[in-house]
């Protein structure tokens, strides 16, 4: 994690709620085999009305946190990879199968960014406790690693908005200010109604 500076990761699985581990648990989700548009590893995804996996959208419930695909591509070789590229060929009458966190209890660390992606007004350790939506940018193809950040200008009680603060992620080296990571827990999801904030 690159604290302070313009990082932003995507939403990273620290640890469960009550304190214990995460153990990688994750579940399976179908992939609509043309599906053209890019997801990474911690992008968050929902569940279509398809019954398949796409990206989340800010402010809309979420299913949980994207971690990577399997496919057999045209050629007949089987894929594995930390992001899904898009509509990129795969083999007629195959499944595409992606990883997903889903637990609503599973507490991320996230960066912060304002909704053009800039530092915007840090959080404040005040703000434990609201709501806040996540701002989609595009990760890299080159590591397959999500470039999505917690929405700074967002935050507010709202129970619609998509992530619920903890607190300040306490690795040393964070602090409160520009560029700062924080703990949170997916608040509106489709397996739990969103919970207003303090």
């Amino acid at each position: 994690m690159s604290f302070g500076t313009n990082a932003p990761a995507g939403l990273q699985p620290v640890r469960k709620l009550d304190g214990s581990a995460w153990t990688s648990s994750l579940n399976n989700y179908q992939i609509a085999s043309d599906y053209a548009s890019t997801l990474f590893t911690n992008d968050p995804v929902a569940v279509s009305s398809d019954g398949v996996l796409i990206r989340g959208v800010a402010g809309s419930a979420i299913v949980g946190v994207f971690q990577g695909c399997k496919y057999i591509d045209s050629s007949g070789t089987a894929k594995f990879q930390a992001f899904w590229p898009g509509n990129p060929g795969v083999q007629t009458g195959s499944t595409v199968e992606a990883l997903v966190i889903d637990d609503p209890n599973v507490v991320y660390t996230i960066q912060e960014t304002n909704g053009s992606g800039a530092a915007g007004t840090p959080l404040a350790l005040a703000d434990r406790g609201l709501n806040a939506n996540f701002l989609y940018t595009a990760g890299s193809t080159a590591t397959g690693q999500s470039a999505v950040s917690l929405n700074n200008a967002s935050e507010a009680t709202t129970n619609t908005l998509n992530l619920k603060i903890i607190s300040l992620d306490p690795t040393p080296g964070n602090a409160v200010g520009e560029y700062a990571n924080w703990l949170v827990m997916l608040n509106n999801t489709q397996y739990r109604t969103g919970i207003t904030g303090v």
